[in-house]
């Protein structure tokens, strides 16, 4: 059986951050990363993951916990931890891309 808690993380942490994108490596290994997240959620939603998304959305770092609030948002479960989530990623983290896809997934809900 597939351990999607750490494969979901691995990924994640895989993804850029603000002072990333200026590295082609970091860049090329970040859309790949992103690749394997999609089709792992793919699979995610086939199945209660309710327990591993409510552990991943208080993971300590945000790539984490704003992949998981997609989801949680994708398959209407958890959502008032998932907004919750990604408010108070919008409101203490410094890192401004992170901010931004936070608030782009509040966005596309209200």
């Amino acid at each position: 059986m597939t351990d999607y808690y750490h494969l979901f993380i691995e990924l994640s942490l895989q993804q850029c951050t603000k002072n990333d994108y200026a590295d082609k490596l970091k860049v090329k290994a970040h859309n790949m990363a992103s690749k394997k997240l999609q089709q792992l959620q793919i699979e995610m939603k086939k199945f209660d993951c309710t327990e591993i998304l409510r552990m991943l959305l208080s993971h300590d770092d945000c790539r984490v916990r704003i992949n998981a609030a997609s989801l949680c948002l994708q398959m209407h479960v958890l959502i008032d931890k998932a907004i919750l989530t990604l408010k108070k990623i919008i409101d203490s983290s410094d890192d401004s891309t992170l901010c931004f896809s936070a608030k782009m997934l509040l966005k596309n809900i209200s």
